[in-house]
Parts: structure tokens; C-alpha cells; sequence
């Protein structure tokens, strides 16, 4: 699978205009699952998983639908690891690109989800977190008796409490858009990672703008300002959900570059053969 490297919004551009025939082809083939699935509740879809390193099939329903649109990022759901879209391509990126060694330091930023139980078993020096506040504590006692045995550790990304240069690589996916203060959160992380260690990390982001949409802010007070209509994202530790108060432009490369990484970039990707549909996969990789 290609997988490229891209650092600007004309870059970006000249990556669609340039594949455009490619991209076509795949878009015929979502029309064609899509009217299969307008009289069905499921489908399948065959290709080839890469956490599975096999064949399998993968299913689209209408789940997380908007405006009648089938959510291709969300679903294609690998019957044999229940990986979406975007997951089953991160992991992808992840090992074919930086190709990690099994006792590298991971620190994922989630941890009451199936991709840390596959990352810990695959790569035992693994960390995993979740946010606990104090509004879901009763969220977390249950989590922690009866779904998670295994001791559930708090981070709050903003304030870690791992020491200086601990990790190797540090994998989050659509979690800062929910950090009212997420240049601090990408400073902490900077922090704990070692030497020419790498962030790889999804949020919600426009393409087509180069500059940051600020979808809600708190003032000091602690009060919420709606600039946009409200977007909530699920999160295992609130039936609530997370409020996302971004959505990212080009100019998060800038930022990066000017908390101190070394370089950072977008990596785009889209497969027929791995079922990555929808629209051009997009991940961003920050370097120490």
C-alpha cells in the first residue's frame, strides 16, 4: 500500500489531482456497496486485514450514517478482530511505515478499548490511559470491577505523570480535538517521548483549510462558549460523550514544528485491497 507523506494543503491537492483516476475507481466501488446496501441492514465486503496478516471479511451497515451517507470511516468492521476503518489503518501505518520492534515503549492513549489489548499482547511494553474525571468515577468503579480488572490508569494528557524521554512511539486517535488546551497536551508528549521518537495521532481535520476551526472554548470561569453547532464524539468512560472543541487545518504542522518537534507531517493513504474506503485516509506524525 502507498502511503504518502504530505506537508501543506497544495501538496494535498496535488496528491488527488495526480491519483484522481485511482480515487474514481474507488469511488465506483463504494457506490456499488452502497446501493447493496439501501435494501439490507448488512453487508460484507472481502479483503485483506492487516492485524490479522490474513483475508477477511468486513461489514458496513448504516450505523453512524449522516444524511443517508454510509460512515466508511467508522465501519468496515473486520469480522476477525472488530476493527473499523480507521483502526485497522492505523495499525497499518503504524508497523508497515515505523516498523516497531516488540519490546519498543508504546504509550497509547486510550485503554478501555480492543486495539490496547491487541497492541499490549503484540508489543508487551504497551501503556494505555484513559481520562477519569470526577463526573464519570462511578463510570470508572465499574469499568474497574466488573468489565476491566486489570488496574485502570488515569493521565490526564495535559499533566502526565510518566518521566522525560519514555516512549518510543506515542499512538493516539480523535482525542485532542477533546483538550480545550492541546498545544500543552502535544508539549507533554513531546516531553516523554525519547530521541527521534514519534507521534502518530488522528483528529478531526479539514483538509481543505489551513487554519484550525474552533468549534467551543471555556473561559477562565469554566463556562463553555459554543462557537459552532456542539459535535460529541463517544468516549468508554461518559455516556455523555466528549465535546469536541476543534476541528484541525494545516496550520497543526506549524504548531507542532513550534512546540519543539522536529518535523511533522500528514500521512495519506487509501486501499481497495485493505478496504480502506471513503475518503483518503489521513494521519499526522509529529518527530521528536
Amino acid at each position: 500500500m502507498q502511503i504518502f507523506k504530505i506537508n501543506s494543503q497544495k501538496e494535498y491537492r496535488q496528491l488527488i489531482t495526480d491519483y484522481a483516476e485511482q480515487l474514481i475507481e474507488l469511488k465506483s466501488t463504494e457506490q456499488s456497496l452502497a446501493n447493496q446496501l439501501v435494501s439490507k441492514d448488512v453487508i460484507y465486503t472481502d479483503g485483506y486485514s492487516w492485524p490479522v496478516q490474513g483475508d477477511s471479511r468486513f461489514l458496513i451497515d448504516k450505523l453512524y450514517q449522516h444524511q443517508g451517507q454510509i460512515n466508511w470511516r467508522e465501519r468496515l468492521v473486520c469480522e476477525k478482530t472488530q476493527f473499523n476503518n480507521r483502526i485497522r489503518g492505523s495499525i497499518h501505518v503504524f508497523e508497515e511505515l515505523f516498523k516497531p520492534k516488540i519490546n519498543d515503549a508504546i504509550y497509547l492513549t486510550e485503554q478501555l478499548s480492543p486495539l490496547y489489548q491487541w497492541l499490549i499482547k503484540k508489543y508487551p511494553k504497551t501503556e494505555g490511559s484513559e481520562f477519569v474525571s470526577a463526573s464519570t468515577w462511578q463510570d470508572k468503579i465499574k469499568f474497574k470491577k466488573i468489565l476491566f480488572p486489570k488496574k485502570l490508569n488515569h493521565q490526564d494528557l495535559t499533566a502526565l505523570s510518566y518521566q522525560p524521554k519514555q516512549f518510543d512511539y506515542v499512538l493516539s486517535f480523535d482525542c485532542f480535538e477533546h483538550i480545550p488546551d492541546y498545544k500543552q497536551a502535544f508539549r507533554e508528549i513531546y516531553r516523554v517521548l525519547k530521541p527521534h521518537g514519534k507521534l502518530l495521532f488522528s483528529v478531526p481535520f479539514d483538509p481543505a483549510s489551513d487554519d484550525t476551526l474552533v468549534r467551543a472554548s471555556i473561559n477562565k470561569q469554566g463556562e463553555t462558549t459554543f462557537h459552532v453547532e456542539p459535535e460529541y464524539h463517544g468516549n468508554p468512560m461518559s455516556e455523555k460523550g466528549s465535546l469536541s472543541y476543534y476541528t484541525f487545518g494545516w496550520d497543526l504542522l506549524d504548531t507542532l514544528e513550534s512546540l519543539g518537534f522536529n518535523q511533522a507531517y500528514a500521512l495519506v493513504y487509501w486501499s481497495k485491497k485493505y478496504a480502506y474506503f471513503g475518503d483518503p485516509q489521513l494521519l499526522l506524525c509529529a518527530e521528536k
